[in-house]
């Protein structure tokens, strides 16, 4: 803790002074930088000119190395380099060189220190706030930045407002994984800065993961920086490397915005996340990566890590209040309890009270002719037994007849629809106006009559149309981008209005599929159903398998899912933080629950590992014709699992797994769920030669629990 209030009194000290003799320097004005004038910004440090050096009372930065983050403190010992850039009414300003800084904060939050800055120039009618953050334990940082006209008039023009941030060192390299749709489905790549000087992913659908992944590792040097971009909507990268200066330059924000600001008006920038490593091997940096999401990015729920679970799915379509206790009891009674009951769409009335199904979506209204008690004996049921219950939403999207929708919706404005959207598709309709707080105010008041009246613990967000159109239409001159803008801020306060209201919830983000999981959203929530591909493809798990693999490494909590539990190989794909295992004649004595109980009695052996280190135990592979498969391995308990695949269209069943993460001075005992394998080796042995593994057939699927040796 001392250590801590001194890194906050340094920082205060320096930044103040800082600004005291900068606030009345005009800010340069630069034209376009080209390759060669690449300024390092954000990686060196400018030595501070003599004037600043004698009025400057206080010792320089000087950050304790036990909580010091390189660079961050770099970042943060110099305003005037700070890599936000725009302009405002034609004026080019870059950093915060010429802004006096009007007040300052620091405060510790969860393994980390929140500094919030708010600075002014005398030649812009608003006040700039700053909120940086930085968690030492994981050399990771993140920052934010809003802008607010606090006048009583309109500002002048901003436009092209970004981050432009520096990173120096040699051998630059991109990778990641696309995002979800589009062809994509989680595909890695990896893209050679020094062969081919640039690479950009572009957001134009105002879904930001969806065909494009807002996440990214670079590495250069003998390290390099995972980069994460929280903005769901609109979002462009750019990255160029300069092989001269050995600097690749990174340029971030919303795709386009171009407005003045009314009174009381803010806009911001997306949240930024950072996480710094040096000299570490592919799997540690994937490691360091994940340390950071679970650690800073998860939401804790009741102070702790979201718990892992088992469950079941049912749509609610045709569904009824006593069908669903009917198939609730029926996997007690088979012997099976699971821990989570996820009611998915088809709850709700329509526009005139009538009993509809997705994608008919508005009123969310419960349907009191199929739940006439507005699912509180489900409540009471899942309650009783300790499971959670979500709920499935979409609380932004209307496809109602308009009218009959005002005419049946009380205390809503017309002025609260935005254009329509997906127009001439099957998925056409309106989306809210959250740019209004009161619009948001009533889509809460909706979502929370749900909640409280079924009993519900879990809060499940779908969005299943691109908004970009729609948020275009509804920009006004000289307004470029405000649409969105406000209506990003507006998405994010309803859901941390739900979180504050309920504390304890589970909150999921879908937008057909994993089209909205960007940094700010998983700040609040987990992307549990991370794609619609298996919605009509249940069978293809040589493309589970694939995209299983490659999500362990950037997103620790997801969902995956049996439709129907055949044989153990596609139960144990189905393995993760929240593995549902459905199982089809739920309602018939004839029912065979036995490979459900044994995936049910397997998983609670493996469930503790998910926020372990994770390692993937095959190259990442595109064809068919492969094994592939992944580690969990816990350094704290010296234990885990290795599951791996043999698909349908895998020839040699024979391959050799090569554990990963292990002591290699240490014995471990390897074990499997089918007894074929009873192994007794080191570390190193298992490490670099492996273990031979064989099935007697495919597809199949092994699991190898990992134990220190007694």
């Amino acid at each position: 803790m001392l250590k801590k209030n001194w890194m906050l009194l340094l920082i205060a000290l320096m930044l103040l002074c800082t600004f005291l003799v900068a606030c009345d320097q005009t800010p340069d004005v630069s034209t376009e930088r080209t390759e060669e004038e690449t300024t390092v910004n954000q990686v060196q440090t400018e030595t501070p000119t003599e004037e600043m050096t004698t009025e400057v009372e206080t010792d320089p930065f000087k950050p304790d190395p036990t909580l010091s983050v390189p660079d961050y403190d770099t970042l943060m010992s110099n305003m005037d380099d700070f890599p936000i850039s725009f302009k405002y009414d034609s004026t080019e300003y870059k950093g915060f060189k010429g802004f006096s800084l009007e007040s300052d904060d620091y405060v510790e939050v969860d393994r980390g220190i929140q500094s919030t800055l708010c600075f002014r120039h005398p030649d812009i009618p608003a006040m700039f706030k700053l909120i940086a953050t930085v968690y030492p334990e994981e050399s990771a940082y993140e920052y934010v930045v809003y802008i607010t006209n606090d006048g009583d008039s309109d500002t002048e023009i901003f436009t092209q407002l970004c981050f432009e941030m520096d990173f120096k060192g040699d051998n630059p390299v991109i990778s990641g994984i696309k995002g979800d749709a589009g062809g994509q489905n989680y595909l890695p790549y990896t893209h050679d800065l020094t062969a081919r000087n640039r690479y950009s992913d572009v957001c134009t659908s105002g879904r930001p993961s969806h065909g494009v992944f807002p996440y990214y590792n670079l590495s250069y040097g003998e390290g390099g920086t995972f980069i994460a971009i929280g903005w769901p909507g609109n979002w462009s990268a750019k990255f160029n490397y300069s092989k001269s200066q050995k600097v690749t330059s990174l340029t971030a924000g919303q795709n386009s915005l171009k407005t003045y600001l009314k009174p009381g008006e803010s806009i911001r920038t997306p949240l930024m996340g950072f996480v710094s490593y040096k000299d570490l091997t592919p799997d540690q940096q994937t490691n360091a990566w994940r340390h950071y999401y679970i650690n800073d990015v998860m939401r804790k729920i009741d102070g702790e890590l979201t718990p892992t679970y088992t469950g079941i799915s049912q749509g609610c379509s045709g569904n009824s209040t006593n069908r669903l206790l009917l198939i609730l009891s029926s996997y007690f009674d088979g012997g099976v309890s699971p821990e989570l009951l996820w009611l998915d769409a088809g709850w709700y009335t329509g526009a005139n009270g009538e009993s509809v199904g997705w994608p008919q979506t508005g009123s969310q209204d419960m349907d009191l002719s199929r739940f006439p008690d507005a699912m509180s004996s489900i409540g009471k049921f899942t309650s009783s037994r300790d499971m959670r219950m979500m709920i499935w939403f979409e609380p932004e999207s209307i496809r109602l007849d308009k009218e009959a929708f005002l005419a049946g919706q009380e205390g809503f404005k017309e002025e609260w629809f935005l254009p329509k959207t997906m127009e001439g598709s099957w998925l056409e309709g309106y989306i809210m106006n959250l740019t209004i707080p009161e619009c948001v105010d009533w889509v809460f008041g909706k979502i929370c009559k749900v909640i409280d009246e079924a009993g519900a613990t879990g809060f499940r967000s779908d969005f299943n149309c691109d908004p970009a159109p729609s948020w275009a239409a509804a920009d006004e001159k000289n307004r470029k981008g405000i649409t969105e803008n406000l209506y990003v801020q507006g998405y994010l306060s309803l859901w941390d209005k739900i979180i504050e209201r309920y504390p304890g919830i589970y909150m999921d983000s879908c937008a057909s599929g994993g089209g909205r999981n960007d940094l700010e959203t998983m700040k609040r929530a987990v992307p549990l159903h991370y794609t619609d591909w298996f919605d009509g493809n249940h069978e293809d798990y040589d493309m589970k398998g694939k995209m299983t693999q490659a999500i362990f490494a950037w997103f620790p909590y997801f969902k995956n899912e049996i439709y129907e539990t055949t044989n153990m190989y596609k139960v144990r794909m189905n393995y993760a933080p929240l593995s549902l295992m459905n199982l089809n004649g739920l309602l018939y004595a004839s029912t065979d629950w036995t490979m459900t109980k044994q995936g049910y009695a397997e998983f609670e052996q493996i469930r503790d590992y998910f926020y372990a280190d994770y390692y993937q135990l095959f190259e990442w592979e595109s064809k068919a014709d492969r094994w592939n498969g992944w580690e969990f391995f816990d350094p704290a308990t010296d234990s885990g699992y290795a599951s791996v695949f043999c698909h349908e269209a895998t020839k040699d069943l024979t391959a050799t797994v090569k554990l990963k993460g292990l002591d290699p001075a240490k014995n471990y005992h390897i074990t499997d769920f089918d007894g074929m394998i009873d192994v007794i080796a080191e570390g190193k042995t298992l490490m670099e030669q492996g273990i031979t593994v064989t099935v007697p057939e495919k597809p199949y699927a092994v699991v190898m629990l990992i134990k220190p040796a007694e």
